[in-house]
């Protein structure tokens, strides 16, 4: 398994990785730390993004063909930083402040919940 937490880094990743489907596959009860879990049948390893403190979401719960790219800005009104994670072709965003990290495996690596994502 490995993990990202370097910006630069996740947008190569997911821009190498060019998945089938993205879907928001975890969630608290708040819905304040949600993971996007993105599929390809060309490859045997998935694709997490687990972000923390989301505030805004805009979108589906699923879409086929994501072409997701994050950036980061410094949000005045809050006084802390921002991670947008967008896909304009299927018109969703998510909004967040509490970081960001790709996670990429084998599905069994994972586990169902946030209570236990990371089984190694």
């Amino acid at each position: 398994m490995e993990i990202v937490t370097d910006l630069d880094k996740i947008n190569d990743t997911l821009s190498k990785y060019k998945g089938d489907m993205a879907e928001i596959w975890l969630f608290d009860i708040t819905h304040t730390k949600i993971a996007l879990k993105i599929t390809s049948q060309k490859y045997d390893e998935i694709i997490y993004l687990v972000m923390g403190s989301c505030r805004y979401i805009k979108g589906n719960f699923s879409w086929k063909n994501p072409q997701l790219s994050i950036s980061i800005s410094f949000n005045t009104e809050h006084s802390e930083n921002e991670y947008k994670i967008k896909d304009n072709k299927a018109n969703f965003e998510l909004t967040c402040n509490g970081g960001i990290a790709l996670t990429k495996g084998i599905e069994s690596e994972f586990g169902n919940s946030f209570d236990n994502f990371l089984t190694e």
